[in-house]
């Protein structure tokens, strides 16, 4: 099987888990009679059925009332956190947004049931998510996927257009290239050659040439968005939506209400080219949601900036926590634990993420046996899966572990503004960049002090 290359040594897969932890945090018991604990998740209930099942069927005194929440958002949590609602476990799309809740008092440190059950966290998901999840000694998540990226293409508007599938050594240039002439049409059946998600994405060329802790410089004193790759990215995206109009302009994503979720455009087949994580090739058959896609896609890895460059891919994690205020933190614990690291095969089906952690007995036909899972859709190549998300590469953190948890939300925030008002046409590539240069640092500057 083959095997990432990540950075930090991201996939270091432990043969005998865990031992770890230096607060005894009072642990609770589930194993007196029955108990109902409440999960709370973005994902649809469909999805999340199958997981459920197999737990209560090893957990039989546990039942699981599970409550889906509108989005993967920070403020949607934030305000169920705060509602009084009984939550036994709460998820998360970001590592910072764990950190600001762990540093804020809001989440229990698990380190104690962690050494109950001799589970060693570094040993087990690797020293890159370590150094992610370790709050001044503590450990208040744990990750259950690891999402990298992908571009997928739709096969059937390359083909009328008569313009080659894009490949492993594609640069970011040959992306907008071919963009231009994927590009048809008027009103409602405009064809973009690109549909980008701005706001999440837009420094993915950048961060693949500086690295790890990218949005940084001088040991986290300053920020980094001054350095010229930033404003190359910018400009690349800015170019392709105002010059080339090859891409979705960011102007529509408001009026038709797909800020944070325009999955839909490309799989109803309304732009040839996207970048996302494996779970798209899910959704594309997911009736209810997106409508069934009609048309053969397939992926590659990310556009490189020159293509003699080796293989490089941007990763974030999903995990769970479990809240201070828990009522049941001892069945919330052994949920964790099921869903992340007992049973990941059904997690893998149930949420089309690549598992955070791949236990060694699960044999060695785990790669195809995952891909079959997560890739194995109508109209989906599944090979171009195995071969893209399989394939060994260099992966870097899209987050960062300089600054504060509470830093980075509010640089993010201050950046993901910035970007949006240049998109729009408000201001330039320079002049956003200028701005994210001056605020980040008066951020930084303003914590420093505290």
């Amino acid at each position: 099987m083959s095997v990432f290359v990540v950075a930090l040594s991201l996939f270091i897969v432990a043969t005998s888990a865990f031992a770890t932890g230096n607060k005894e945090a009072p642990v609770s018991s589930s194993s007196n009679g029955k108990v109902t604990f409440n999960l709370y998740n973005w994902t649809l209930e469909s999805s999340m059925t199958p997981l459920i099942q197999a737990f209560e069927k090893q957990y039989p005194n546990i039942t699981v009332a599970y409550h889906k929440i509108a989005d993967a958002s920070a403020q949607t949590a934030n305000l169920l956190l705060s509602s009084g609602e009984d939550i036994d476990a709460m998820p998360q799309a970001s590592v910072y947004d764990m950190r600001v809740r762990a540093v804020n008092g809001i989440y229990e440190p698990l380190n104690a049931f962690m050494k109950k059950d001799n589970i060693d966290f570094e040993k087990t998901f690797g020293k890159g998510l370590y150094a992610l999840y370790n709050v001044k000694g503590d450990i208040y998540a744990i990750p259950y996927g690891v999402n990298s990226y992908a571009l997928y293409y739709n096969k059937d508007l390359f083909k009328k257009a008569g313009v080659p599938f894009p490949t492993n050594d594609w640069t970011w240039n040959d992306l907008r290239a071919a963009a231009k002439k994927l590009t048809s049409g008027t009103g409602a059946n405009k064809i973009y050659g690109f549909l980008p998600d701005y706001i999440n994405h837009w420094d993915f060329p950048a961060i693949e040439q500086l690295g790890f802790n990218y949005m940084y410089k001088d040991n986290g004193t300053k920020s980094n968005w001054s350095n010229p790759a930033f404003l190359k990215a910018l400009q690349f995206y800015y170019d392709m939506e105002m010059v080339d109009k090859s891409a979705w302009p960011i102007s529509e994503y408001a009026a038709l209400k797909i800020q944070s979720n325009p999955h839909a455009i490309f799989l109803q087949g309304k732009a040839a080219m996207y970048i996302q994580p494996p779970y798209i090739v899910k959704y594309s058959s997911e009736q209810s949601t997106y409508g069934f896609t009609g048309f053969d896609f397939a992926a590659v890895n990310l556009p490189k900036l020159v293509a003699s460059d080796p293989l490089k891919n941007i990763f974030y994690t999903s995990d769970f926590s479990i809240p201070v205020s828990a009522k049941h933190k001892q069945a919330a614990w052994d949920f964790l634990k099921f869903f992340s690291l007992q049973q990941p095969e059904i997690y893998a089906k149930a949420k089309a993420m690549i598992p955070a952690e791949l236990p060694s007995n699960m044999g060695a036909d785990l790669e195809q046996r995952l891909a079959n899972i997560i890739f194995n859709y109508p109209h989906f190549d599944v090979q171009s899966g195995i071969t893209t998300f399989f394939s060994e590469k260099t992966l870097i953190p899209q987050l960062s572990t300089l600054g504060t948890a509470s830093l980075n939300v509010q640089i993010n925030t201050l950046v993901q503004s910035e970007v949006q008002n240049c998109l729009l046409g408000n201001e330039t590539p320079e002049q956003a960049i200028a701005k994210m240069t001056s605020g980040s640092d008066t951020l930084i500057e303003k914590s420093m002090n505290q």
